[in-house]
């Protein structure tokens, strides 16, 4: 039987604390969904009270999930960040990174197009452009 091995508490960092008081467990199903409002939110037991995490270990974490999602876009889909190097994660954060921008989840295209985006509301499909797909199937229209 194995015996089981915990950390001792003193040990364990502030934001594995916050992580854990939030419920973020798993980092693909949790942690990638989380927005910048969530990570400032996050708090931690100190002494026996919850007070918020401090700004250093926010600023970390707000950066590691804007690398996450810079090299999945980079990939075009989800990476392995064990993969990622330490070094690729403090080049990200000391030259690209923007602690004031939002971060933006990789599967979401935005546009701040505001030609493209007023283009797009005024462009829909015309009906006559496609013809309705009737086969020698019965097919009846309800009108």
């Amino acid at each position: 039987m194995f015996a089981e091995h915990r950390m001792p508490t003193s040990r364990i960092t502030p934001i594995a604390l916050a992580l854990k008081h939030a419920g973020i467990t798993l980092f693909h199903a949790d942690f990638i969904h989380m927005t910048a409002a969530d990570v400032d939110s996050l708090q931690c037991l100190k002494s026996g009270d919850l007070v918020p995490l401090e700004l250093n270990f926010r600023m970390i974490l707000r950066a590691f999930l804007a690398f996450h999602h810079h090299e999945s876009h980079k990939k075009r889909g989800g990476v392995n960040i064990l993969e990622a190097a330490a070094a690729q994660f403090k080049h990200f954060r000391n030259s690209e990174c923007d602690p004031a921008k939002e971060i933006t989840p990789w599967g979401l295209a935005i546009s701040k197009n505001a030609g493209l985006s007023n283009w797009n509301k005024l462009v829909k499909p015309s009906a006559r452009d496609f013809k309705p797909c009737r086969e020698a199937n019965n097919w009846v229209d309800y009108n």
